[in-house]
């Protein structure tokens, strides 16, 4: 039974913190930034070691997620 190369898919695909500052926000959230962010808990990562990946599937959707709504759509009247 061969296996076969596959492309990876949105699933499989994982990037660093810097990856996430420079490809992810486009350079508009530096590196420290989404250190910070991972580690009080608002992005999802995983940590391996002293390191951060990020799923980009799960950024994907926590972007969909926290950027669809105007921020004031939260607030209870």
């Amino acid at each position: 039974m061969a296996i076969k190369n596959e492309e990876p898919t949105m699933d499989m695909v994982f990037m660093t913190a810097k990856q996430v500052a420079k490809d992810f926000f486009k350079g508009e959230c530096n590196y420290q930034k989404v250190l910070r962010l991972t580690r009080n808990g608002y992005l999802p990562a995983v940590k391996l070691g002293k390191s951060y990946l990020f799923k980009r599937s799960e950024l994907e959707r926590w972007a969909n997620e926290n950027f669809s709504k105007p921020a004031w759509s939260k607030i209870k009247v």
